[in-house]
């Protein structure tokens, strides 16, 4: 969608966009000379992309078997924002998704995660396991205190009822950080060690 069809909006664009360039632009905060009534309009033009790409359906015969798979369904949807959202993935047993969903928007250096919202969103769904991401704007995908501690008490909450929290991803614009993967690595580098020991 170039400036012509973009202007139908009521954008009032005097330079040649399209859609992906103007929206990348939005969200770094690059458009400067644009009036209040302009940025609203892209405002509502963002969320509107957001939701549709949150509803296109998912492939439910893919099994979600690693953070790879899991980013593939995410990604898309957390690149080049300058704020933090986060989202969830709700899997069946054979860890197929059920539903992905946006749990939050948030500011530029956290976003809320609500166990309660969570659970009950699964227990509704039937959902046997769940994958919840965040993003951080900065491009460094490392968890913070806060969230190691949120990963930590909503794992917590999945387990009382017997919901498995398969993976905490965090995504950066170029590169992705897995909770499950790291404590993998830990735990072969664990193994390493003792082996190397004997």
């Amino acid at each position: 969608m170039r400036c012509e069809q973009l202007n139908k909006l009521g954008l009032g664009l005097s330079e040649d966009w399209n859609v992906s360039d103007l929206i990348l632009a939005s969200r770094n905060g690059y458009l400067e000379g644009f009036s209040e009534e302009q940025l609203d309009k892209l405002g509502v033009l963002n969320e509107a992309i957001t939701e549709y790409l949150v509803s296109i359906p998912v492939n439910q015969n893919v099994a979600i078997t690693n953070a790879d798979l899991a980013t593939f369904y995410l990604y898309p949807l957390m690149k080049n924002l300058d704020h933090e959202e986060s989202y969830i993935l709700y899997l069946s047993r054979k860890n197929t998704i059920i539903k992905r969903m946006r749990l939050s928007v948030g500011g530029f250096t956290q976003t809320t995660i609500d166990n309660k919202q969570i659970l009950r969103n699964a227990i509704l769904l039937g959902a046997q396991g769940i994958i919840i991401a965040h993003n951080h704007p900065t491009d460094d995908p490392r968890p913070s205190n806060s969230d190691v501690l949120s990963t930590k008490s909503l794992e917590r909450s999945c387990a009382a009822l017997e919901l498995t929290l398969l993976d905490h991803i965090i995504i950066a614009n170029s590169s992705y950080y897995s909770f499950q993967e790291e404590k993998v690595s830990k735990y072969n580098k664990a193994v390493l060690n003792a082996l190397a020991a004997a």
